[in-house]
């Protein structure tokens, strides 16, 4: 099929259908009309000979021919855009925000290091934080978000593959309240076992589990409370006498202030491979490649705790 037969301004109108599976959302998103956007998808639906929307009660859904095709017209679009974007990639005077997901502990180990990079030398180019959702796998292809920046076991349950870029490195501890601990003396693998514990889930992931991830962590008995979030850990072991198992470099900056005491994990705790993972349709991006070696330089650059 020649391509000088195809209209290719139909294909954004595709790329938005698939993703939204909504004719009145994708008109709002590329800024057409409810009548213009229904239009073309009956010219798509004859150009395909398939219905690419479906009702699905009283709304629609993609066809699974649509589905089959929605990362090739993904990846056409990214390579049409791409001729128009500039070969190089100036911080310090083009205005770009980067859209990472992550964890807290990974807004919190750097954070701080990338807005004094970004603050002294990029000050056009900003950073923005998001939580790691259950549609992660969707933002990066559509490019909502730029970066992931997670565990490796973590970027096992997404299902395209991605590239990817080491970062750093973490040991597991236990922390414990430092005036109100629930043992004494060594930590054995009973004590830990029997004692309460305060641990982190990602819940939204609600699929996935960290048992799932992490299978040989061994599981205390009794977990009293589970956050989101791990910089809630110390605090919640300080007040309460659980313990926590977490990151040994959160926990030595959190046990300066004296509120908790750190102890080795009494089992074989895996260390924590922590990388950015981006999608393949971005690889050619210049400002994308930047991020992504600012982000090495300064993961390469954190102290060894």
């Amino acid at each position: 099929m020649s391509l000088r037969r195809q209209d290719l301004n139909l294909l954004p109108i595709l790329r938005e259908l698939i993703l939204t599976q909504s004719v009145s959302r994708a008109a709002e998103n590329i800024n057409l009309s409810q009548s213009a956007t229904s239009g073309a998808l009956a010219r798509l639906r004859s150009v395909f000979d398939d219905e690419l929307l479906v009702m699905d009660g009283r709304s629609m859904i993609a066809t699974p021919f649509a589905k089959a095709i929605q990362y090739r017209v993904e990846q056409a679009c990214r390579s049409i855009e791409a001729l128009y974007q500039p070969s190089t990639f100036d911080p310090k005077t083009e205005a770009r925000q980067f859209n990472i997901a992550a964890t807290d502990y990974v807004a919190y180990m750097l954070g701080g290091h990338i807005a004094r990079h970004l603050h002294e030398q990029s000050e056009a180019t900003s950073v923005r934080f998001h939580p790691i959702s259950r549609n992660l796998e969707q933002h990066l292809l559509y490019g909502d978000i730029d970066i992931a920046i997670m565990s490796d076991r973590g970027a096992e349950h997404i299902g395209t593959a991605l590239e990817s870029q080491w970062l750093f490195r973490d040991e597991r501890v236990v922390i414990a309240s430092a005036t109100n601990p629930p043992f004494r003396g060594q930590l054995t693998l009973e004590t830990y076992i029997a004692a309460p514990h305060a641990t982190f889930e990602m819940h939204q992931f609600d699929s996935v589990s960290m048992s799932q991830l992490w299978p040989e962590i061994e599981r205390p008995s009794h977990q009293v409370v589970s956050v989101p979030h791990f910089t809630a850990l110390p605090e919640i072991v300080a007040n309460s006498g659980c313990l926590a198992l977490i990151q040994n470099r959160l926990a030595m900056r959190v046990a300066s202030a004296g509120f908790v005491t750190i102890h080795p994990a009494p089992f074989d705790a895996p260390s924590v491979e922590i990388f950015a993972y981006w999608s393949p349709l971005c690889s050619h991006d210049p400002a994308l490649n930047w991020i992504v070696k600012l982000l090495a330089d300064i993961s390469s650059a954190l102290p060894v705790e």
